[in-house]
């Protein structure tokens, strides 16, 4: 009689308790989840859009340091295009002909891709255009966007899945920069 009142006594979990604690854990985990996969596309368009500045800040590098292209420095710069054709992928571009500031075939240096999801939906330069050609001539160096050194560009690039967006200005000095 004495080991049966000791069983009752004893502290323990019932199934309804246990399904409760369950089901807290189960919530907690999927916001966790849902949160996580958020961040990390977020994280992907942020890393995407410092690639693409980091990329146009090399071609401006390469033209003020006269950085050689098959042998030569590029008689009108390094430069840097963008076109909404082709929105995953933008070109780095030593630009041979002289005072021209435009990409030509056999200029290429190198194409980047962009990660999957992530597009140049949009450009502009005071109206919305399908490209844009940002040359750096050396030695200042002069930035022509589209052939015109006194306009500013904004690339906009966007995560297809939740549809955010990161916009890259380049003004006519230049000046590379991420706005929100």
């Amino acid at each position: 009689m004495n080991s049966t009142k000791d069983l009752k006594s004893q502290a323990g979990f019932t199934i309804a308790e246990l399904l409760v604690g369950i089901f807290i854990i189960a919530l907690i985990s999927g916001i966790f989840l849902a949160n996580y996969r958020s961040a990390d596309r977020q994280a992907k368009l942020n890393m995407a859009a410092q690639q693409v500045v980091s990329d146009i800040r090399t071609a401006q590098n390469y033209s003020l340091g006269l950085q050689e292209f098959e042998g030569s420095v590029p008689k009108s710069g390094w430069g840097a295009r963008f076109n909404t054709a082709s929105p995953d992928s933008y070109i780095i571009f030593a630009d041979k002909d002289e005072g021209e500031y435009d990409y030509d075939a056999g200029e290429e240096y190198k194409t980047v891709d962009l990660p999957s999801d992530i597009i140049i939906s949009n450009i502009n330069i005071a109206v919305a255009v399908n490209a844009v050609n940002i040359v750096f001539m050396p030695p200042n160096p002069t930035t022509y966007i589209n052939t015109n050194n006194n306009t500013s560009v904004e690339i906009t690039l966007k995560e297809n899945i939740s549809n955010a967006v990161k916009k890259i200005n380049v003004n006519f000095l230049g000046l590379v920069d991420i706005v929100d």
